[in-house]
């Protein structure tokens, strides 16, 4: 418990000094590329599913039923239903409004040819709650279609006969325009699909460049008041991806911090299929070092027994909801203590939602999570 709230007392500090400071500069833009080749980079890398905000690790079903992301809105988490490989047709983008471009889609078990503004459309209702402010539904109408344009010219050797895939743990989350409708009360099904189509529609053609090329465009729900850069997470600088502040609060993002807990036994097997070699005092209780905390004030990582473990590899292994994460032996099991939801590197949807609120537009809000980035249309 008293690590828990010198946890939180560093970051909420943290954020008043950076912020002050931060404000007064424009900020930066996010992709990886190769997790590290090391039991140290257990966490998903760039080119896996870095681009999904809602992801849910592989491992999630090593922690807490408690600890398993599921956003709290109605029209957020529908990954489940773009798995499902139905060929329903997503068609809400007016013909003459669509781009002529297309590209091949992996939808469950089966290749379908989409065209892009139309594939766009199922990925911004999938990756964005369609309650968030307009402007936020534009900018990840770029960024999506951004990471599209990046995952076409570099395709996943995970699907091999598709530019892109609909899991979001490879690529981007996608439902159809029907499955989409079936989610959302019916009262408010005209309006969510407008936003959506005025979100693709608005922004058509704009993508992010970073020396002329599209950048892997990568984003999640929510930072711990300051984004995570790729070099912290996957182990590569790559200049648009930095750390940078983030506006969101406690307040806006549900179940902003959460605690986990896991079985002393679950916690020793998992950790020593990654650390063969890894020691831990025979009380629990010395489990659990210094914490490392990044440039940006977050943890890092974490000394537990003979091994400094990073908390992106304490979040794979254990399904939390963030990197932002410390722990301790509570007398009874290993006690994780998280805040916020995603890889936390790129753009945070409910900062860009916050920043939206704040009055600016989706570029404003591209620019500042991306550095150095430039917005046009790539036609």
């Amino acid at each position: 418990m008293k690590q828990r709230n010198l946890h939180r007392s560093s970051i909420l500090t943290f954020h008043f000094l950076r912020n002050a400071f931060l404000l007064t500069l424009s900020v930066f833009f996010l992709p990886a590329l190769l997790l590290l080749g090391s039991a140290q980079a257990a966490d998903t890398s760039f080119e896996a599913g870095a681009a999904s905000s809602w992801e849910t690790p592989a491992s999630s079903d090593a922690a807490d039923a408690s600890a398993s992301p599921q956003p709290d809105t109605s029209e957020t988490d529908t990954s489940a239903a773009s798995k499902q490989g139905k060929p329903t047709t997503n068609a809400p983008i007016p013909a003459a409004a669509a781009s002529a471009q297309t590209l091949t889609v992996l939808v469950g078990d089966k290749v379908q040819t989409m065209g892009l503004e139309d594939y766009l459309w199922g990925v911004v209702a999938a990756e964005m709650p369609a309650t968030f402010e307009q402007e936020a539904l534009n900018a990840q109408a770029i960024a999506a279609r951004t990471y599209t344009l990046y995952r076409m010219a570099s395709p996943s050797p995970n699907h091999s006969k598709a530019s892109i895939c609909t899991d979001s743990g490879c690529c981007q989350a996608w439902v159809s325009y029907s499955d989409r409708l079936k989610g959302w009360e019916k009262s408010k099904r005209s309006e969510y699909s407008k936003k959506i189509t005025t979100a693709i529609q608005k922004t058509q053609g704009l993508a992010m460049f970073y020396q002329d090329k599209p950048i892997m465009a990568a984003f999640h729900a929510a930072s711990a008041g300051v984004t995570k850069s790729a070099k912290t997470v996957w182990g590569k600088d790559v200049p648009y991806l930095q750390s940078v502040s983030s506006p969101e609060t406690k307040q806006q993002v549900p179940k902003y911090y959460s605690v986990v807990t896991v079985s002393k036994a679950k916690f020793c097997e998992a950790l020593r299929i990654t650390y063969p070699n890894l020691t831990l005092p025979q009380d629990p209780s010395n489990w659990f070092g210094k914490v490392i905390y990044d440039g940006s004030g977050l943890p890092h990582a974490i000394r537990i027994g003979s091994q400094t473990v990073p908390t992106a590899t304490l979040r794979t292994l254990f399904g939390l909801r963030s990197p932002s994460v410390t722990a301790e032996w509570d007398g009874k099991q290993v006690r994780f203590y998280v805040t916020g939801y995603g890889h936390g590197v790129g753009m945070s949807q409910y900062g860009a939602n916050a920043m939206a609120k704040q009055g600016k537009n989706a570029q404003q809000i591209l620019r500042h999570y991306y550095t150095g980035v430039k917005i046009h249309k790539f036609q």
